[in-house]
């Protein structure tokens, strides 16, 4: 059946309006789930109550929970239930020594990485699993000094080419 000039008149604009609303939608909804999917630089429910700082680690940019206080740095990431690829935690030290580390208390296996004062790599322990029993629990460190760690989600060093002797920037406010 044919439409009345009068009623294709009415009809294909509000057919066209109804067309680029759905492709701006879709467009919109696209936009959304790939910002939902990449690097989200301030991670609000990470750590909320410590400082943070990013670093991009050959190309992926990280959120850093800053842990500079004895009390942070005991903590670490014990008792974290999740950790997201673009997480992590920094741990500051005053001066370069053999800092140990070990998964007494944790939830999550994680990849721990030492750096030098001039912030490259010197030690990497991989794909770390929680203890299970606190007696049995090793420590981990490395053989030269390091004075910045990085803790990291289990297999990011694999999967983001984590090598010793490579450099890993990042800025922290208030220090020289």
């Amino acid at each position: 059946m044919f439409l009345k000039l009068v009623t294709k008149n009415k009809i294909l604009p509000a057919i066209f309006t109804l067309l680029i609303f759905s492709i701006l939608t879709s467009q919109s909804f696209a936009v959304e789930l790939h910002t939902n999917n990449s690097t989200i630089v301030n991670s609000e429910d990470f750590y909320p109550q410590y400082q943070k700082t990013s670093t991009f680690i050959n190309g992926y940019n990280v959120v850093l929970a800053i842990a500079s206080t004895q009390e942070q740095k005991v903590k670490g990431l014990s008792g974290l239930e999740k950790l997201n690829e673009n997480e992590g935690m920094l741990f500051l030290f005053d001066e370069p020594s053999k800092q140990g580390f070990w998964m007494n208390e944790m939830n999550i296996p994680i990849d721990i990485i030492w750096l030098s004062s001039e912030s490259k790599v010197v030690h990497i322990e991989k794909r770390l699993q929680p203890c299970k029993m606190f007696i049995a629990c090793p420590v981990y460190s490395p053989q030269v000094d390091s004075l910045y760690v990085i803790e990291l989600k289990s297999g990011f060093s694999d999967d983001h080419s984590i090598k010793k002797s490579m450099m890993i920037n990042f800025s922290l406010a208030g220090k020289n």
